[in-house]
This record gives structure tokens, sequence and C-alpha cells, in this order.
């Protein structure tokens, strides 16, 4: 896999104990990454995961607006439909 070199222009600044910087150093090096790449990896598959939470019910909340829009208009039945409903259940048919 070729990994690409972009400009990093960015800083992140992290405060924690010794202890956490100790045991995310610890496991870094036992993954054979550096500590940027041990923390960030994770955290952006979880940031990509909100946000594509957030935009899929953001879809959703359109749909149901939509919905309710639709369902506060309802539309005259037709001949089909009159003729479905007066047809009786399906036990009298």
């Amino acid at each position: 896999m070729v990994a690409l070199a972009l400009k990093k222009d960015a800083r992140l600044d992290l405060k924690t104990t010794m202890q956490n910087k100790e045991l995310l150093v610890q496991a870094a090096l036992l993954r054979g990454v550096d500590m940027t790449t041990f923390i960030m990896m994770p955290a952006l598959r979880a940031a990509r995961k909100v946000v594509e939470l957030n935009e899929k019910m953001q879809l959703d909340q359109q749909e149901q607006h939509a919905l309710f829009a639709a369902l506060s208009k309802p539309s005259k039945p037709t001949d089909d439909l009159k003729e479905l409903l007066s047809a009786g259940t399906f036990s009298e048919r």
C-alpha cells in the first residue's frame, strides 16, 4: 500500500496524565506506529461514523417532514381505492 504524503498543516494538542501518555506510547510501539498515528486513526474512524450517522439522520428527518407534509394534505380517493374499500374484508369476499 502506497501512502500519500499529505501536508500536515494543523496541530492538535491534547492534555492527559503521564500514565495515559505512557500507555499510549507503549501501545503505539507495540503496533509499530508513531503515537500520532495510533491516536488519530481510531479517532478519525469514530469521527467519520458520527458524521455519516448525522447526515443519515438529517436525510431521515427530511424524509419525515416530506411524509408529514403529504399526510397533512391527503388526496381524494381514486375509483380503484373506493372499489377496494367497498369490497368488504377478506373474509367477506
